[in-house]
């Protein structure tokens, strides 16, 4: 099967591929070479994903329990699983297998504390002939600096050694301390070992983030009982631990101190920017607190620190995880809390409480977009006129069409307009309709032909592809690019501003030369006006190649429905239109959406989807005017839309005519991913759903020739003999004759 691919990194669309096909029947034909489908890759299912104890009366994990056992509630209301998964610790096991982190907390423990947490984790580590059930990593966090062991390893007697002698030991994080911070934390009674503390348990998170597999964080110490931060700080740290899918535990051999308030009184955390003081942050970011939030445990004080250890290792082998989908919101952190029941009284469940709930989750509908006939935008274009370049282009950037506008009122519309801005405005308002049907009068209320005339259409198209098609030519042509985008965020702005600007502007334009040679394209480097992009920033870049498009949504249509749709008036006479719809199992289009926050932020999100559209033929001749494919994305991934549009047209290339793209227009929209600088280190996270557009013309179409003189040497060529013409400059020197 022809595969049609659509490539969104970050975001980068690959235009489908497109055939110029000659207007004279008699060449051979040539449809291009088919490509072998790749396997989509499933995305996650559910937007949220939960680890789950189950235990029983006496505290061990229990296996065995059903998806229908489980019941999750939101804020107190019961909200639908998306999936449940379950680990009985024997199969199917989790892959990667969860793991077993251990923290010595060297800057919360004294010098002495400090050796004998080492002893007892080493007792841990040699258990069994130091043969380990999990795979075990350890960080070593001291007052200039946290290390951590060089991988995971279920190699007891290894990992011993290398905590033993401290080599081989990779630092992730360095504590740099600030006179200043330290005043203002013992001002506001807090100490500074908490704090790096907190900030070196981030930087951990971000360290974890990048691997999918379960964690269980034993921090090995008294922990801290107060921290500082914002509100906007203790939301990113709680979506992190999740993100990471870390459980906090709490161990220690030693008696917590005196004065400390019972962490029990502030589990519920901060669940707004309201009750975000300084004092309640202080207790909510305490080591217990974040513990039991996470779905951990606070185990009592025990000089048997490597039973300790043992009793928390004992949840990585049997749990569930449950996926949902949050509810929809337009508030930025909004918090819900979580309870996880099974339908066996005599069973607990332990996961996190709750979680910040973002509008990035969801695609967000634009307020300020408002949705008009062409006929309605006609009045909007006839007030604008009076009015500025920007007035305009603010008016005609705030509209949505309800129906096509033709390329022919689009160019008249155009003309009246006051600027290049505003212009620009209404080719991307046009570009958006495009996959769009035109407005009802303008519609032939010619009828239908007979079935029988239909298919007569469609053999003709069928043999315009197959027969009429041929090799093509050597040739250049020139590709022009317009790129249209929601502006980025400010400087000042963090990910979660309000969803920022949400209209689409000229971004810039680009030209690049494409040479067609022996059957493939070269595109020099593109040639780029308007504003320059960031390397970081989402951008659309169309790479078209002329290639088995048409034979592709022809092929995969024959798998799928094909059926008349209307007729349409074109320039030249009435013209054919057919709608598509490609079941997915039948697709040869392949999208594409790079990168996921997720992990460690190279994730590629990729499926072979079903797609569907229209195809707009000449009903005599056959030959494909117009194409539109839309692919079918389902709701909540990280790649709503994908769309192309491609239009044909004769062009004559070494006075030959053929029918060639000289229109293409991409619109993808997608999750935008915004990167992050915290706790030493940086990470992506999702931001707002982003458009991005861009219009693409073809042009100058001419043929690819190479000329060779054979010089002897001896003779100038006439041009050297007579000089250069229009030069100022005297004639060149004869050559020397060669030895």
């Amino acid at each position: 099967m022809s595969k049609l691919q659509c490539v969104c990194l970050g975001l980068l669309l690959s235009l489908p591929v497109f055939a110029c096909a000659q207007q004279n029947p008699s060449q051979s034909a040539s449809v291009g070479v088919p490509q072998k489908a790749r396997p989509a890759l499933d995305p996650a299912k559910g937007l949220i994903s939960l680890d789950v104890v189950v235990t029983d009366q006496s505290g061990k994990p229990v296996s065995g329990l059903k998806p229908g056992n489980f019941t999750l509630l939101d804020n107190g209301q019961p909200q639908k699983l998306v999936s449940v998964q379950a680990f009985d610790g024997i199969t199917p096991s989790p892959e990667p297998p969860s793991e077993v982190i251990l923290v010595i907390d060297a800057i919360n423990l004294t010098h002495p504390q400090a050796v004998s947490a080492e002893k007892e984790i080493a007792r841990f580590l040699l258990k069994n002939g130091g043969h380990l059930a999990q795979p075990v990593s350890i960080y070593v966090l001291s007052a200039s600096t946290l290390s951590v062991t060089s991988a995971p390893s279920i190699d007891g007697n290894a990992l011993a050694a290398q905590i033993a002698n401290k080599k081989g030991l990779r630092v992730i994080w360095q504590n740099k301390v600030d006179a200043s911070l330290d005043r203002f934390l013992a001002s506001q009674a807090m100490s500074y070992q908490g704090q790096a503390a907190l900030t070196a348990l981030g930087a951990i998170v971000l360290e974890e983030r990048g691997k999918p597999s379960r964690k269980l964080l034993v921090w090995i110490g008294p922990g801290w009982h107060q921290g500082v931060g914002s509100f906007d700080w203790t939301t990113e740290l709680s979506t992190r631990m999740r993100e990471a899918r870390i459980v906090l535990y709490s161990v220690t051999s030693w008696p917590y101190r005196e004065g400390d308030l019972p962490y029990q009184n502030y589990l519920q955390g901060i669940q707004s920017a309201k009750q975000a003081s300084a004092p309640a942050l202080a207790q909510a970011l305490a080591l217990q607190v974040l513990a039991i939030q996470s779905g951990g445990r606070v185990l009592d004080p025990d000089k048997d620190l490597a039973g300790l250890i043992e009793k928390c290792a004992q949840d990585a082998p049997a749990f569930y995880t449950l996926t949902f989908d949050p509810p929809r919101t337009d508030l930025m952190d909004e918090y819900h809390a979580l309870e996880v029941q099974v339908d066996k009284p005599e069973l607990a469940t332990r996961t996190r409480t709750g979680y910040y709930d973002q509008p990035s989750y969801r695609d967000q509908p634009n307020p300020e977009i408002r949705r008009v006939t062409v006929e309605q935008l006609e009045q909007v274009l006839k007030k604008a006129q009076g009015s500025s370049d920007a007035d305009a282009t603010r008016q005609i950037s705030a509209l949505e069409l309800t129906e096509r506008l033709s390329a022919t009122e689009l160019l008249q519309s155009k003309t009246r307009l006051p600027g290049a801005k505003s212009r620009a405005a209404l080719v991307a308002l046009a570009d958006a309709s495009a996959f769009l049907a035109p407005p009802a009068e303008e519609i032939p209320a010619t009828p239908p032909p007979e079935f029988a005339e239909q298919q007569l259409m469609l053999s003709r198209t069928i043999h315009y592809l197959a027969r009429t098609i041929p090799k093509l030519p050597n040739f250049f042509a020139i590709r022009t690019t317009a790129r249209y985008e929601e502006p980025p965020l400010k400087t000042d702005q963090t990910w979660k501003a309000a969803m920022g600007d949400r209209l689409l502007h000229f971004a810039g334009s680009s030209s690049a030369t494409l040479l067609f040679r022996d059957g493939a394209e070269v595109v020099d480097a593109p040639t780029a006006k308007g504003k320059k992009q960031k390397k970081e920033e989402n951008a659309l870049i169309t790479r078209g190649t002329f290639g088995p498009i048409l034979g592709m949504v022809i092929q995969d249509a024959a798998h799928g429905q094909l059926e008349w749709s209307r007729w349409e008036q074109g320039a030249e006479g009435p013209q054919a239109v057919f709608r598509f719809v490609v079941p997915g199992d039948q697709s040869g289009y392949d999208v594409m959406h790079c990168c996921l926050a997720e992990g460690d932020g190279t994730g590629v999100f990729r499926r072979l989807t079903g797609y569907h559209g229209e195809i707009t033929i000449d009903p005599d001749s056959g030959a494909i005017l117009r194409l539109a494919v839309q692919a079918n994305l389902e709701p909540n991934q990280p790649l709503l839309q994908s769309n192309i549009l491609v239009e044909y047209a004769p062009v004559l290339i070494g006075g030959i005519s053929y029918i060639c793209p000289i229109r293409s227009v991409s619109i993808s929209r997608g999750r935008s991913v915004v990167q992050i600088h915290e706790w030493g280190g940086d990470f992506r996270v999702y931001g707002p759903f982003k458009t991005l557009l861009n219009d693409v013309s073809f042009g100058d179409y001419h043929m690819f020739r190479s000329e060779a003189r054979i010089l002897s040497g001896y003779d100038q060529a006439p041009e050297e003999q007579n000089g250069n013409p229009g030069s100022t400059e005297a004639p060149a020197p004869a050559p020397k004759p060669k030895p």
